[in-house]
């Protein structure tokens, strides 16, 4: 029999690649060639190696935390609950940021290739209309949101297999990597890291597997590898196809112009990978919606916020109507106020990896009990990676004041959780 609101592995798989790959590997791969020239290709895999440790950690606390998953349960479990809170409330936070900062990119993408002027002038009916279109599709049940997810993604991805196909064809060996500029990956980080986020998604509906928790491991994983394999080669195809320079200028939305072709056939294929690119960082949206408003209704269902009662209503779908509003209403407010994309992300970072720090003290004390030597020896190496994270992703901020928003953000979760939490303890004293 079927599970009613469940996801399959190769769903959970799918919507985590997908979550991963959109507006960050297609907007890094530019950037990054300009920063570290022909040796940019391997920020992916070095970087990806530098956060592996992490990833192997957050895999484990899965199998250590038995039970409905995500950070809030990891860090409660291994250190107290306002632990818990603060990870969960973080890892929202961040990630707030990147669903603003996708919008933004689609927002300034979509004015530039539609040529609607007026957009560019006010933007806030763009932010009001797509916003309203993304509260709509996530009232839709969860089964139909997996199936548009598991279909977008075969989708989108269609302008990394282009290249990734392609690159057989314009491959020649005087294509030289640049050695010398490796110590330029560095400065690239910040915006590499952002591209990885999504592996943890499943984390947050681990709840929501048909095979339960016990899979989170297997799908964090097999999602990662998956992308860290697209992102690297499909860079390198870039290098191929178009050649350090021109990526560098360009960017990888211009690479049918390099391809050789004749001129209507160049243009044609340049507006459907343009078309498939503005699709997929829609879908990455979405994707990432889905994921914090499962983690407000999470948070209003064992009560730690203000307004849970009304936060953890259902409808006929079984999907959190007000918590996929409100979801709605600070996503436009963050879209509207907050416009500079380098900042978006590296908010994202340090939401997200606060989250990430927390649950590895807490993989740290499992272990430690246990006295299982070599897996504390993996999550010292992952508190250090972290480090260099925080440290890249920090350094990208202008001004001390970019990151109000996260304090802000941070303080005003903290004092609702100690308002709830501090009128469940009357009331259940009274109970007992």
């Amino acid at each position: 029999m079927q599970q009613k609101g469940k996801i399959s592995f190769f769903g959970a798989v799918l919507m985590s690649v997908n979550v991963m790959v959109g507006a960050g590997i297609l907007y890094a791969v530019g950037p990054m060639t300009a920063t570290a020239d022909s040796a940019s290709c391997f920020g992916w895999p070095l970087i990806g190696l530098l956060l592996f440790p992490v990833i192997w950690c957050i895999a484990k606390a899965a199998e250590l935390f038995p039970g409905e998953g995500g950070f809030y349960h990891y860090c409660s479990s291994g250190i107290n609950p306002t632990a818990g809170f603060i990870a969960h409330w973080g890892y929202l936070l961040g990630y707030l940021g990147t669903a603003a900062s996708l919008v933004t990119v689609l927002r300034e993408e979509f004015i530039k290739n539609s040529g609607f002027e007026f957009l560019q002038q006010y933007p806030v009916i763009f932010n009001l209309v797509l916003v309203v279109i993304y509260i709509l599709i996530n009232l839709i049940s969860v089964e139909k949101i997996s199936k548009i997810q598991s279909v977008a993604t075969l989708l989108k991805i269609t302008p990394i297999v282009t290249v990734i196909a392609a690159t057989a064809f314009y491959f020649h060996p005087n294509l030289a990597f640049n050695l010398p500029k490796f110590d330029h990956l560095g400065m690239t980080v910040s915006t590499v890291i952002f591209a990885y986020w999504g592996f943890e998604t499943c984390c947050s509906i681990g709840g929501l597997l048909k095979d339960g928790p016990k899979k989170v491991a297997s799908v964090i994983l097999v999602g990662f590898f998956t992308t860290m394999a697209l992102y690297f080669f499909f860079h390198l195809g870039l290098l191929y196809i178009m050649g350090p320079e021109n990526l560098a200028v360009h960017g990888a939305i211009a690479f049918p112009r390099f391809l050789g072709l004749p001129p209507a056939l160049s243009s044609a294929l340049e507006v459907g990978i343009s078309c498939a690119i503005l699709f997929s960082w829609a879908n990455s949206i979405l994707g990432i919606s889905l994921a914090n408003i499962t983690n407000i209704f999470s948070l209003a269902r064992k009560n730690l916020i203000l307004g849970s009662k009304v936060l953890s209503t259902v409808n006929r779908s079984q999907r959190p109507t007000y918590a996929v509003l409100a979801h709605g209403l600070v996503l436009f407010a963050f879209t509207t106020s907050i416009t500079n994309i380098d900042v978006l992300f590296a908010l994202t970072n340090l939401g997200v990896l606060t989250a990430l720090t927390l649950t590895l003290v807490s993989v740290f004390f499992a272990y430690l009990k246990q006295k299982n030597h070599v897996q504390l020896a993996i999550t010292v190496v992952a508190f250090i990676s972290c480090s260099a994270l925080f440290y890249y992703s920090f350094i990208k901020i202008p001004d001390i004041l970019y990151t109000l928003p996260l304090l802000i953000g941070m303080i005003a979760g903290v004092i609702m959780f100690k308002i709830q939490t501090s009128r469940a303890a009357p009331l259940a004293i009274s109970e007992t």
